[in-house]
């Protein structure tokens, strides 16, 4: 089971298309974007040249025709919903409209909590006026509240399920600015930068740290949690360090008391210690027009598309991923099965050995077919020419019956064992075949499920008491039905030549005898010119040349089918070595 190398060959295609389309982008979008800190976002060069419409509307063009080849089919198996796909069929959409108008609109700022609150009801605030109309364009700001509990997950669990489900929000997907606040206590800044956030993200960690120290850390564990995405995946989130509940506490004290010189002055220590200032600031510089761009709403659709380019570029990272574990996985499986096909011969045929290595010991097959001819012999050696005479017609069934008795008993009771012993490791590999299939989605295709059943489900698939014991029963009736059969056909040809021979050379005697009796002289048989004695001595002669001439051919007939005994032993050996080999475990 190869890792769908028609689907690995389109993704290639798709990330080299990507590859050049986000190259083009970044180029357009001031350079490839990283995590920063509100105090080390770079500023624009003022020496770039102004972007033409026609270069994103062109980009975006070509992002439609790819957008559907990774949402829409994304790989076999993988899970992709309608919902997935109208959302950025939506954003680019959008992208279309903010790069193509010449006005502007309002920015569509959305916050959410990691933790939620547990209100499901549409949240209002009320601001001043002045602090909305500090921003460069009009600006909607929105609050998505997931639900505070989620019964499947634990308490420890349920604040990167809401960050999740957070991040997968249509709401929070199709806003121009996102503020996510999170706890660094609750929710590690490891699982916050690995999380897929969104371009134009501002993560506000609930913390005391200082600014620089905040810097530091993620300078230090930014590299380490994206070595491999430093340049495919491009984004521009800023992570601050606030304290929003020393701020709302700030607040409550100037609303009890406003006109109280020490409520002032504490609303002002606890509000500037807050630090809320620098969210509003990087708010600011998120909605500052920039100098090559004529409208904030043309730098908006032009981050939707580096969004719509990072989530491609993340979904192909993510299918290659599932297909390279699933290869791995299908290999590890690959090999356990041929080190079982490996041992099977072992633990079912026994050594290797022949007989005329007498230093290496018997394989079980060599060692029952002596032990048959051990136990066949005196049966064949009691069959003499003198019995075989007497017993001409019962030659075949005395003989089938024996070689019936003596055929590989205790092989036949071995392989028995050993097929139920078999059948139990089919199951296990079958279990691990579909396992497979059920733990990556992406290479569980519709043909290749259907291919495994279809060999779990043939008839020659499940192993059965005559699976292995087959061949045992095919040999034995060959010796039965063909040099048995032979040996029969050659004892009664040679009763009746020895009797021919009998009594043609009792007739020639008795001749000579009959003719000397009657005082002839030269007997019946004068005639040749033999005479009495000469006749009866012939005859005897006759009649002893035609016993030893079936001595002979009886005796030969045996040496021919103990000959073949040894031929049908080497093929049964070779017949269960084939079988045993072609033992397949639900594996294609």
């Amino acid at each position: 089971m190869s890792p769908c190398p028609n689907h690995l060959t389109t993704r290639k295609a798709i990330a080299k298309s990507l590859a050049s389309l986000s190259a083009s982008s970044s180029r357009r979008l001031g350079g490839c974007k990283r995590f920063a800190s509100s105090s080390t976002s770079a500023a624009k060069s003022k020496n770039e040249a102004p972007v033409s419409r026609t270069e994103p509307l062109t980009l975006l063009h070509k992002m439609r025709k790819i957008l559907p080849r990774i949402i829409g089919k994304g790989g076999p198996g993988f899970q992709r919903t309608a919902e997935a796909s109208n959302i950025w069929d939506s954003i680019l959409s959008e992208a279309h409209e903010d790069l193509s108008a010449t006005g502007e609109r309002p920015a569509k700022v959305i916050g959410a909590h990691e933790c939620g609150s547990g209100v499901n009801s549409p949240s209002s605030f009320k601001l001043s006026s002045g602090y909305l109309t500090q921003f460069p364009v009009p600006v909607v700001i929105s609050e998505l509240r997931p639900p505070q509990t989620f019964p499947s997950t634990s308490s420890s669990t349920q604040p990167k399920e809401s960050l999740r489900r957070i991040l997968e929000n249509p709401t929070f997907l199709e806003s121009d600015i996102r503020i996510i606040v999170c706890n660094p206590i609750t929710t590690p800044i490891e699982a916050i930068l690995d999380a897929q956030v969104p371009t134009n993200t501002i993560l506000v960690l609930t913390s005391n740290i200082p600014q620089t120290d905040l810097d530091a850390i993620i300078q230090q564990r930014s590299p380490r949690s994206h070595s491999s995405y430093s340049r495919t995946q491009s984004r521009g989130i800023l992570v601050v360090s606030a304290d929003p509940g020393r701020a709302i506490h700030a607040v409550s004290i100037l609303q009890a008391n406003p006109s109280s010189s020490s409520a002032i002055q504490k609303y002002s220590t606890d509000f500037v210690g807050s630090r809320l200032s620098r969210v509003t600031k990087a708010l600011h510089d998120k909605l500052a027009p920039a100098h090559n761009l004529k409208t904030v709403q043309r730098k908006l659709g032009l981050e939707r598309l580096q969004e719509v380019l990072d989530c491609s570029s993340a979904s192909i990272r993510q299918t290659r991923n599932e297909l390279d574990k699933a290869f791995i996985d299908q290999t590890a499986l690959k090999e356990a099965l041929e080190e079982h096909r490996a041992r099977v011969e072992g633990d079912v045929l026994g050594g290797s050995g022949s007989q005329s290595d007498k230093n290496v010991p018997l394989n079980a097959v060599t060692e029952a077919i002596k032990q048959a001819e051990r136990d066949m012999r005196p049966v064949m050696d009691r069959l003499t020419w003198w019995r075989m005479i007497w017993r001409v017609d019962e030659i075949s069934s005395i003989v089938a019956t024996a070689t019936a008795r003596t055929w590989c008993c205790n092989l036949e009771k071995k392989l028995i064992l050993e097929t139920g012993r078999l059948s139990v490791l089919q199951n296990e590999t079958s279990k691990l075949a579909f396992s497979l299939l059920s733990n990556h989605p992406t290479v569980s295709t519709a043909i290749l499920r259907n291919s495994l059943l279809q060999i779990k489900r043939s008839p020659g698939y499940h192993l059965t008491a005559d699976s292995l014991i087959q061949p045992i029963f095919s040999r034995r009736n060959q010796i039965i039905e063909y040099p048995t059969m032979r040996l029969h056909v050659t004892g009664q040809r040679a009763v009746l030549g020895m009797t021919g021979g009998i009594v043609g050379g009792a007739g020639i005697g008795w001749a000579g005898w009959l003719g000397w009796l009657l005082g002839s002289g030269e007997g019946l048989l004068g005639f040749i010119g033999m005479d009495a004695g000469t006749a009866m001595g012939l005859g005897m002669l006759s009649a002893v040349a035609s016993i030893r001439w079936a001595v002979g051919r009886w005796e030969k007939s045996k040496k021919r089918w103990w000959q073949d005994w040894v031929r049908v032993g080497e093929g049964l050996d070779r017949d269960l070595k084939v079988y045993s080999s072609a033992l397949h475990f639900s594996f294609p």
